[in-house]
């Protein structure tokens, strides 16, 4: 359900506004709400890693085929049909451009999420030979440097926005999380499901508690360690809903399974479909943003489906699924 969750909530992310000045209450409120996306896609991904099945060399040429081939065809077809998101247009574009962006994920800006994802990879290889203990000490290290990179101790200040979203110290513990649950998934998920329905109510309460305190005394901006609480207690939330199946579970295992397809293919819809109300877009009105989300779901759905038809198995190495 957190990969579900997740994509859903980086492609509302992405439809809310290009604004750093919002002033819409509801959207200012459904852009706090989904600032688990990141972290929650993170989370997914450490839990999914293989820990013991496969040799270091098989898991290196899945994890390449798996992210590699969807990220630079898609990369490449963005750039040169010239589509709306782009961080460099195609008249303005170089061959040392293009080379830059390809290796540091930038052809769009929220690639960063795919080399972020990589490094990540490449210490999971590590981390997988290491015992247990070692990797509780570290995923409590993760939370330390965590909390001193959001107060800004490390990192912010001389960073870019383009480093502080690649920084190791931003997505670490979210990716570790998933790490250490899946190493102890039997007793942990055995104490989610005994006690399911207090985690979710406690849950809610404490994330709508953190809402309404930071929203009485300024924002999240305020509050960065505040701000760590709501999204990895909202988090918690969804993986102890995920924990029992829904009558939606057909759904949330698709999209699941879609999710890296709808990553890449999503913004370029998102932003053509903003360009028809810029004055709205501005300021998080939600009405708009949710056509956006909507048209860039559906729109990256339509894309994968056809994809999918077309070239079978093979539509993997293009979209990613």
């Amino acid at each position: 359900m957190l990969k579900c969750a997740g994509i859903l909530a980086v492609v509302y992310i992405h439809s809310i506004s290009t604004s750093f000045a919002p002033k819409n209450p509801l959207g200012i409120f459904f852009a706090d709400f989904t600032r688990f996306a990141v972290p929650g896609l993170f989370f997914a991904a450490g839990f999914l890693f293989d820990k013991k099945k496969n040799s270091t060399g098989q898991i290196i040429g899945k994890k390449l085929v798996r992210l590699l081939p969807p990220y630079l065809f898609c990369s490449l077809c963005i750039q040169f049909l010239n589509l709306p998101g782009l961080n460099v247009r195609l008249e303005n574009l170089n061959a040392s451009l293009l080379i830059h962006n390809l290796i540091f994920c930038d052809t769009l800006r929220i690639y960063y999420y795919i080399f972020v994802l990589l490094y990540l990879f490449a210490g999971g290889l590590f981390l997988r030979k290491l015992p247990d203990k070692w990797t509780l000490a570290l995923w409590g290290l993760s939370a330390l440097l965590l909390i001193a990179f959001v107060k800004g101790r490390i990192g912010f200040a001389t960073s870019s926005m383009s480093l502080i979203f690649r920084h190791p110290c931003f997505h670490l513990f979210g990716f570790l999380s998933g790490w250490v649950f899946s190493l102890y998934y039997q007793p942990v998920g055995s104490f989610l499901k005994q006690y399911r329905t207090r985690l979710i109510s406690g849950g809610l309460l404490l994330t709508a508690a953190v809402l309404v305190y930071t929203r009485m005394n300024g924002n999240f901006a305020s509050f960065p360690i505040l701000t760590q609480v709501f999204i990895y207690t909202w988090m918690t939330v969804l993986v102890t809903a995920g924990m029992q199946e829904t009558k939606l579970q057909g759904v949330i295992v698709f999209i699941s399974n879609c999710s890296y397809g709808i990553y890449l293919l999503h913004l370029p819809i998102v932003r053509a479909c903003q360009s028809f109300y810029p004055a709205w877009s501005a300021d998080y009105s939600f009405i708009p943003a949710l056509v956006s989300w909507c048209s860039g779901l559906a729109g990256s759905i339509l894309i994968i489906h056809v994809a999918q038809k077309i070239c079978g198995p093979n539509s993997r190495y293009l979209i990613g699924c």
